[in-house]
């Protein structure tokens, strides 16, 4: 037994603390692992978000409001990072903590699944997935930045844009194939009237993924850090009272304001406002992961030879479009202008989920970069979370009216607003230009 305890120590010890310095080869493998950690990690939020979780919920009794602040909770919870940073910074081995923490969350969000199983009250039940979501997610959002910086740390300057379009290219061809295969399977679950059934299939799914995504955060090398000792003071007031850095966090501040305000409510109107089933929504997401795959690839390489200002600018002038158009989604234009508008979409998301990841690292300074994108991120996750509730609270202020013959909802509006807001938001960017580098 004593020994079964030395062994298991001393792998945990070389697992997790090795000292040893890191060789080429050891950059070049990390480098291949995070690309296949993040089609795990993306294939777990595709069936954790989106249409999955908003039927999960609706089946559970949620509303349209209720369903969208759901959808939200990831964001709020955003704002642990600022306090996070202060644990990570102290560190100079950070992987224990950000596998472990990695792992919790993944199998909080594949329990969520099961709770009908053992909580037999409506009430109760939808209570008690908000709970476990809400849980999940805190450890999710406590080691965001340590996994980003750890990225960045194996990946130089001079190839960035280029690998992380090919790995956000790996991730959405990875969670589009599995996002059309468990929506066939959610559909016949559905037909056959065992939805519930579906929904811990897809649970089951998701703790495999988590296994694996475990394996592949265990087995990447970690360089050592040197440690920052911070205080609490410094987590949230520093980084606002740099003058140039604080230009980068209005920024984010107005995106999440602008993106989140209706961001949530895409996936509600699909499946109560729409009433598309998993299948077609899923088919939506294969349109708009496939653009999105060529288009980071595209992105990444835009953005290294111009500059992560540039690129982030113009694909969230694209996506402000697109959100402004889902002003004529109805039930009658949706098999046309969906299509459409998931392709563009795609398009858009391609650019701005590498530009947004790398343009707060690229403004911090290299020895505060953990405690300055900390910061920048919880102030933009609360903004954002407030968004999500001035929009669910505008759903009952909005008028239901007609356009040119349309009908147009309140949810609709929403999304003109938002589109509105993102095209505010990007001009409002111009301020960086002034910190480029």
């Amino acid at each position: 037994m004593i020994e079964a305890v030395l062994l298991l120590k001393d792998k945990v010890s070389r697992t997790y603390f090795n000292g040893t310095v890191l060789t080429e080869t050891d950059y070049s493998s990390g480098r291949r692992l995070f690309i296949a950690e993040g089609c795990c990690a993306n294939g777990i939020v595709t069936l954790t978000t989106g249409a999955f979780l908003s039927g999960y919920a609706n089946s559970l009794g949620a509303t349209d409001s209720m369903n969208g602040i759901i959808g939200s909770i990831p964001v709020l919870l955003c704002t642990l990072q600022m306090f996070s940073s202060i644990l990570l910074e102290s560190l100079c081995r950070k992987k224990c903590l950000i596998s472990s923490f990695s792992l919790f969350h993944r199998l909080l969000l594949s329990s969520m699944f099961f709770v009908p199983l053992i909580v037999k009250d409506p009430g109760l039940r939808l209570a008690s997935v908000i709970a476990i979501y809400g849980t999940a997610h805190f450890f999710g959002a406590f080691i965001g930045t340590g996994i980003g910086n750890w990225i960045l740390q194996l990946v130089p300057p001079h190839i960035r844009g280029n690998y992380l379009g090919k790995k956000d290219s790996f991730a959405f061809g990875f969670s589009t194939i599995l996002s059309l295969i468990m929506g066939w399977v959610m559909d016949w679950f559905r037909s056959n009237s065992v939805e519930q059934a579906g929904f811990m299939v897809v649970g089951t799914v998701v703790f495999f993924i988590a296994v694996t995504d475990f394996w592949c955060l265990s087995s990447i090398r970690e360089p050592e850090s040197i440690p920052h000792r911070q205080k609490l003071p410094d987590a949230v007031i520093k980084p606002l009272a740099d003058k140039e850095y604080r230009k980068v966090m209005l920024t984010y501040m107005f995106w999440n304001l602008a993106l989140q305000i209706a961001g949530p409510f895409f996936s509600v109107y699909m499946v109560t406002g729409l009433k598309l089933d998993y299948t077609y929504i899923t088919f939506l997401g294969l349109i708009s992961s496939t653009v999105r795959v060529l288009a980071a690839w595209l992105w990444g390489r835009f953005a290294d030879a111009t500059s992560w200002l540039l690129a982030a600018r113009c694909s969230m002038g694209m996506l402000g479009l697109v959100h402004a158009s889902w002003l004529f989604m109805t039930p009658e234009t949706c098999y046309v202008l969906q299509p459409v508008l998931q392709a563009l979409s795609g398009a858009a998301w391609g650019g701005i989920a590498i530009s947004v990841f790398n343009l707060q690292y690229h403004y911090a300074p290299t020895e505060k970069r953990v405690l300055y994108v900390s910061s920048n991120s919880s102030y933009a996750g609360l903004c954002g979370f407030l968004s999500t509730l001035l929009g669910a609270s505008l759903l009952k202020v909005f008028p239901s009216l007609e356009l040119g013959g349309i009908p147009i909802s309140g949810m609709q509006l929403l999304f003109l607003l938002s589109g509105i807001l993102i095209l505010g938001c990007v001009l409002y960017m111009g301020r960086l230009r002034s910190v480029s580098h």
